[in-house]
């Protein structure tokens, strides 16, 4: 069960070291207020993924697409925010840890001061997917999408979760935009070639 504790205690994370995190794991606080956005940072962070994405789509090779595919990762893992991205740190590192409690708890608190931040929400569908809450993984994953829908491993997860619920169509149509925005996703093309059957001649 979990418990509740005080905003100083999860701010108290912030100054424990990464190795005791799995003995030291305090759960959600509090309702915070939202942080105050950064308009300029967040704008020359939104151009500098925009240009991200436009360059990943015209890579002309593997080797090129995956190091595009990195710096977007890494910019999609930045709030602009030191305190919030410390504390994602601490989420990814109890995710690590297989401390899924502490995880979800550092990560709805982000979601509550970052509400536009698109990773926290992905982060929390990747642990109710390993927790095998496909329902909660879906619907934080469509809220990743709803932040950032050129997410592309958002939905690769998507197309798998829609594919093991028997949804064939919705499975492929989104690998087919996963491969749109990436498209050197080689596990995804093989798994749209073996769809194909499943799919064929009926609206995609």
């Amino acid at each position: 069960m979990r418990s509740t504790v005080t905003l100083a205690a999860i701010l108290a994370c912030l100054l424990i070291p990464a190795p005791a995190l799995a003995q030291n794991a305090p759960a959600a606080p509090a309702t915070p207020a939202p942080e105050a956005p950064l308009p300029d940072s967040a704008t020359r962070a939104a151009q500098r993924l925009d240009k991200l994405f436009e360059k990943l789509k015209e890579s002309e090779s593997f080797t090129a697409a995956r190091i595009v595919a990195a710096d977007i990762e890494r910019a999609l893992e930045q709030s602009g925010s030191p305190t919030t991205d410390l504390l994602y740190t601490r989420a990814k590192e109890a995710m690590t840890a297989r401390d899924f409690d502490l995880a979800i708890d550092l990560l709805d608190y982000i979601v509550t001061i970052r509400p536009q931040w698109a990773e926290p929400f992905h982060r929390r569908a990747m642990i109710h997917f390993l927790r095998n809450d496909r329902d909660a993984a879906y619907r934080d994953i469509r809220e990743v999408l709803v932040r950032e829908p050129r997410h592309y491993i958002a939905l690769s997860g998507l197309g798998g979760i829609l594919r093991a619920g028997g949804n064939a169509k919705g499975a492929y149509k989104a690998f087919t935009r996963a491969l749109e925005i990436h498209p050197y996703l080689a596990d995804l093309k093989e798994q749209l070639e073996r769809m194909k059957v499943e799919v064929e001649g009926q609206p995609i």
